[in-house]
Formats: structure tokens, sequence, C-alpha cells
């Protein structure tokens, strides 16, 4: 569950928070402007259930990502649900999904994600096929709730 968090929820936040910045930063803001777009970033994303202090505005400063590989984080969220999704229409379809599944491993990177799934059969643009991943993750926090 924590690298659900760390991989979709974070990085997604990490995302929005580069996309905030760099539009601001047309607007030649202060660093201290950019601490306080990542602060309320994350107060948005923890909400009342951490007290985010002044001292957390700064944090946007230590990823490095955002120096060497601008607009990368995304990446990750959208490989870890990407996975979760795939193993569930691997859950739902069985063996007869294998075949499709090894097929686009095999592809690599030869094909944007979403012209190379759709050869498959798979249609990322539509909310379903993520839903389903989404509704796993759900159901581990909902069963680590119970414990």
């Amino acid at each position: 569950i924590d690298d659900f968090y760390a991989t979709i929820g974070r990085q997604s936040f990490f995302t929005l928070f580069e996309i905030e910045a760099h539009n601001q930063i047309a607007n030649s803001i202060t660093v201290d402007d950019i601490s306080n777009i990542y602060r309320d970033n994350l107060k948005v994303q923890f909400g009342n259930s951490i007290d985010i202090s002044d001292d957390f505005g700064i944090e946007w400063s230590c990823i490095p990502h955002f120096y060497h590989s601008p607009f990368y984080c995304y990446s990750y969220s959208f490989g870890n649900l990407l996975a979760v999704s795939l193993f569930q229409t691997y859950k739902n379809e069985g063996e007869n999904f294998v075949s499709t599944y090894t097929d686009i491993l095999a592809a690599g990177g030869s094909q944007k994600p979403e012209k190379l799934l759709k050869e498959h059969g798979l249609d990322i643009t539509k909310s379903k096929f993520w839903q389903s991943g989404f509704d796993y993750i759900k159901k581990q926090v909902d069963d680590l709730a119970k414990l």
C-alpha cells in the first residue's frame, strides 16, 4: 500500500506541483512563492491527516527529478497504475491474457502505450480500464483497515 501511495499518489502530486510551478515561473515568481505552491500541494495531498509546517515548503528543492528530468514523475504513476490495471485484466481473463501480456512486454518502447495497448484490445483512454486498478488499490486499503 505504501508503494501505491509513493508511486501513484505522491508522484501525481509532484506532477501537479511541477505544472503549477512552471505556469507561475513565467510570471517571475520567487523561491518563496514556489515553496508556497508546494506547501499548498501538500495540504491538498494530506488534508487534515497531518500538520504541514512552513518548513515543508522547501522540500521541493530536494527532489532531483525537478531539475534533472522535468515532468518525469508522471511516468511513475502511469507505469504503476498501468501494471496494476493489467494485473486486473489478467485476473479477469486468466491464462487467455498471458500471450497478450507477453506481446505487450516484447514490444518494449517501440510504440506509444496508447497505440500498443489498443492493438491488444486495451483502451487506456477509457476510465474503465484505469478504474480496475484503483478498485484493486482501494480493496487493499479496505482489507488493511479490517485488520
